[in-house]
């Protein structure tokens, strides 16, 4: 099966470089998949998991929304954050949970959007750190 570039990078870090049969991408408008020679394309990102094939396993990175750049050879994604689920610690997962939870209960100085939109986050993480376990 042919095979694409995936580069998955955040503002502070490279996370995945890597070669992959497929991708799938949590987009705005609902996850999509991508294989060797998808048709150019750019897709807004929310926060959600990307699952690649490599060497027929499953592989998952935690994304915090961001943007992806599709070309018949290359996945590049621009996270706002990212990290590797395997490289989630999941008790400092479970805690960004707790303060986002928090937040939305209005104990905190977010507003309740930016609350919801870090609840989402930290639900994602967790599925992410759990996914691997």
């Amino acid at each position: 099966m042919s095979t694409l570039t995936l580069s998955v990078v955040a503002p502070d870090k490279s996370v995945v470089e890597t070669e992959a049969t497929s991708v799938v991408a949590p987009g705005t408008e609902g996850y999509f998949g991508v294989q060797a020679g998808h048709v150019p394309m750019v897709a807004a990102l929310k926060p959600g998991l990307i699952e690649y094939m490599k060497d027929n396993q499953r592989h998952y990175v935690y994304i915090g929304g961001g943007f992806a750049q599709v070309s018949p050879t290359l996945v590049t994604v621009l996270a706002d954050e990212a990290e590797a689920a395997h490289d989630i610690d999941v008790a400092k997962a479970e805690a960004i949970l707790d303060t986002a939870r928090k937040a939305l209960n209005g104990d905190g100085d977010m507003t309740s959007e930016q609350a919801t939109e870090e609840l989402e986050r930290a639900i994602q993480r967790m599925r992410a750190a759990r996914i691997v376990r």
